[in-house]
């Protein structure tokens, strides 16, 4: 497997070095001067002192105000008998927060000890060269795991090479793991040869089996139960009623939620109330509690679908479009059309998402189109068989069956980047922090973003 580095480069602190802003204690000197020549004036008029002459202690004359843009006062003059003179007034400052405001003293220039690799943690503490100074500690970021590539990056668990996050193996399956979904603590995925539905945590551990199943890539998750698919279709003989499954996250009796109006079903999705399915044939819906599923499109090749707040979406691959139907009934509306053997659809709060492969070799593309319809944008194209889709905030990944790769693009349009080759995934997720997938090896993986 082969990772790509973000393109980020750590450079180190650009921030220029400012000597620090010194006090007013000049002027101190320049009060002593002032009172000397004050006493030699005074000799010079006659009026001797009689230093040796006892006599009360005088009271020293008080102190001059300093402000700052004056500076001290002299200070008064002593009694003839002799008493001391008093101090000079102390001069006033205009500057607040101390003489490095959040910055850190060193040899008289501020400087930032979490970013500066001259003094990095502390003064003098120089980073080697090629590592970073990372939130005071230095770090090489083309092998730390914690700052991989830029500081902050971290592999979530994986290790760093050569500035690139490698992915981490979650589980390792006996045969071929299908589908698969993710929440806060966990990834799912079934299985093509076991049936098994099981799980792992994300941050690491042993995999649970949660039912003993059918094989299929429809799968699903919400706060308290798993859904899964099973179709006579999936390639594999089993004795699973064909349907729509659930059981609890934490495992439990699986619980057969409808047969009744499904011939074929495949890709689901859900809300709160609902479950949505393409039966290949149609769209369909049923309570998430179970009971029959009511028909809302009909379409070949409806295999994939997903919800937003109003309507349903879904790739209708024989008929080589993008369409959606309200959840609540109503005509079905094409947003995109001339798209040959499209499958996998994601959304986001204003746009439709799909791969389409293409009828040959390095024909495929990845695409857009408003949920209110309009010209369809091609995202990225030329790509070789591109299939699996997954979408965050800022990006858009998808994997080419024929090279091996999971690549991704900006949501906005830009160069599309390959995050790793020479992987076979079967399926794809993503979380704010982590690329998933189930692989043809046998592994289910985690890759740092």
């Amino acid at each position: 497997m082969t990772t790509h580095s973000h393109e980020r480069q750590e450079t180190p602190s650009s921030r220029v070095a400012r000597p620090l802003r010194r006090g007013h204690r000049g002027w101190a000197a320049g009060a002593a001067r002032a009172a000397l020549a004050s006493s030699a004036a005074v000799l010079a008029l006659g009026c001797v002192l009689e230093i040796d002459a006892p006599g009360a202690a005088g009271s020293g004359g008080a102190g001059g105000s300093g402000t700052a843009s004056v500076g001290a006062g002299a200070g008064g003059s002593g009694a003839a008998s002799g008493g001391a003179g008093g101090e000079g007034g102390a001069a006033s400052s205009s500057a607040s927060g101390g003489s490095c405001p959040g910055e850190t003293d060193c040899s008289g220039v501020c400087v930032d000890t979490g970013s500066d690799p001259a003094n990095c943690g502390a003064c003098g503490n120089a980073c080697a060269a090629g590592e970073s100074c990372c939130e005071g500690t230095c770090a090489d970021p083309s092998s730390d795991g914690l700052h991989c590539g830029a500081c902050g990056h971290g592999c979530q668990g994986g290790l760093c090479s050569d500035a690139a996050c490698q992915p981490v193996v979650l589980a390792e399956a006996a045969g071929t793991p299908l589908g698969i979904a993710v929440d806060a603590t966990h990834v799912y995925w079934t299985h093509e040869d076991t049936g098994e539905i099981m799980k792992a945590p994300i941050a690491g551990g042993a995999p649970v089996v949660i039912a003993d199943s059918c094989p299929t890539p429809g799968l699903a998750v919400n706060a308290t139960h798993v859904y899964w698919t099973c179709s006579p279709y999936s390639g594999v003989e089993h004795a699973v009623p064909i349907g729509v499954h659930s059981a609890p996250l934490d495992g439990g009796t699986p619980a057969l939620l409808s047969t009744a109006g499904l011939e074929d079903p495949v890709g689901l999705a859900l809300d709160a109330t609902s479950i949505y399915v393409g039966d290949n044939i149609s769209v369909r819906k049923l309570p998430i509690g179970g009971g029959a599923a009511e028909e809302l499109a009909l379409g070949s090749g409806s295999r994939r679908v997903k919800v937003d707040g109003t309507h349903v979406y879904w790739t209708n691959a024989d008929a080589s479009s993008v369409r959606k139907v309200p959840k609540a009934g109503g005509a079905s509306v094409a947003l995109a059309t001339g798209f040959f053997e499209s499958h996998e659809v994601v959304l986001d709060a204003t746009h439709v998402y799909w791969t389409t492969p293409g009828e040959g070799p390095s024909v495929g593309s990845v695409n857009k189109v408003s949920k209110e319809g309009g010209t369809p944008v091609a995202l990225a194209t030329a790509q070789p068989g591109p299939y699996y889709i997954a979408l965050d905030e800022t990006d858009v990944y998808w994997v080419n069956v024929s090279a091996g790769e999971i690549r991704r693009v900006p949501v906005d349009g830009g160069e599309s980047a390959a995050v790793i080759s020479g992987v076979a995934p079967k399926d794809l997720a993503v979380d704010s922090t982590s690329i998933y997938w189930t692989d043809a090896s046998g592994l289910v993986m985690k890759l740092a973003k």
